[in-house]
């Protein structure tokens, strides 16, 4: 009591240096790696498309590389440039601390293709991401939908939440957010889910497993060689029983779209992409092997930490 300390602590200041910037969009795009259009998506303020597109981070540039299969430039570059050997289509772990941006890391490649994809008139589900719980989900759908608005290119939730009829999902959509027309990214029911499948989809691993059993939700990834990106976040949390699972379900899902090896395996400039939100693990290469399914350490092995 005397000391002062029985009740409270002083408060804890601690500051945190900035992280290294990267390539900026625009060098990528003129580097022929991103979409012209990309920059306009990611914008400084989503609500403002005048501002300028962000500045990625070093690790956020690193891996964009990655994913898109650069593998010019090693990740000790002072700019952030490439990968250490890393061919088009390996799985790759961004591993940050918290507030560094990681879900622009699979984000802008995912829009960037799907921009591509989509003038070239692929129709269909084009990137996966599948969260471990509806809270994430949540909060990441609300700022892609944003930012997607006005860009041709449709985004979806799909959980348990989800309602069936459009009319349902419209109404519940306006007391969730306030609004009262969704940005035209946006699919709202289950309903013109399956009627429309839109170019992002993102869910859980438990809806995951629903989608490929159900027969109206099977046939949204029923043209072989569409699905190009698997995201799964937070993916140290799927170890145990519950990495068991999720293993056999992207096995499955592989299966279901008529890949091999990699997701989408058979398909030209498939990719496949594991952002984890963790530490850096020494067996990190056969460990992301035996969750995806597919290659072994020697073609598992990439990371892109600051």
């Amino acid at each position: 009591m005397q000391s002062g300390t029985l009740l409270w602590k002083p408060p804890f200041i601690q500051i945190s240096r900035p992280f290294a910037l990267g390539v900026p969009l625009t060098d990528l795009v003129a580097e022929g790696l991103l979409h012209p259009r990309t920059p306009a998506v990611f914008h400084c303020d989503p609500d403002s498309p005048s501002s300028p597109p962000i500045h990625p981070y070093r690790h956020q540039s690193a891996a964009i590389r990655r994913i898109l299969g650069d593998d010019s430039f090693p990740l000790s570059h002072p700019d952030g440039r490439g990968g250490q050997g890393v061919r088009a289509g390996a799985n790759v772990v961004v591993s940050t601390g918290t507030g560094s941006g990681k879900s622009f890391c699979f984000g802008i490649p995912i829009v960037s293709e799907c921009l591509g994809l989509r003038g070239q008139g692929v129709v269909g589900i084009k990137a996966l991401i599948v969260y471990p719980m509806n809270a994430l989900a949540n909060s990441q759908y609300d700022d892609f939908a944003r930012r997607l608005h006005g860009t041709g290119l449709r985004i979806a939730l799909y959980t348990g939440d989800t309602p069936y009829a459009p009319a349902e999902a419209l109404e519940q959509y306006r007391r969730a957010t306030g609004r009262n027309l969704p940005y035209d990214s946006e699919i709202l029911s289950r309903q013109e889910i399956q009627e429309s499948p839109p170019d992002i989809l993102m869910t859980n691993y438990v809806m995951l497993e629903l989608l490929l059993t159900r027969f109206e939700d099977r046939r949204l990834f029923a043209t072989p060689g569409v699905l190009r990106f698997l995201v799964l976040d937070e993916v140290h949390t799927y170890t145990g029983k519950r990495g068991a699972d999720v293993a056999a379900l992207i096995r499955r899902l592989k299966q279901h779209t008529s890949a091999t090896g990699r997701l989408p395996g058979s398909c030209a400039g498939g990719r496949s992409i594991l952002p984890r939100r963790a530490v850096r693990d020494s067996g990190g290469g056969q460990w992301r092997a035996r969750l995806a399914g597919g290659g072994g350490p020697a073609e598992d092995d990439c990371a892109a930490c600051p």
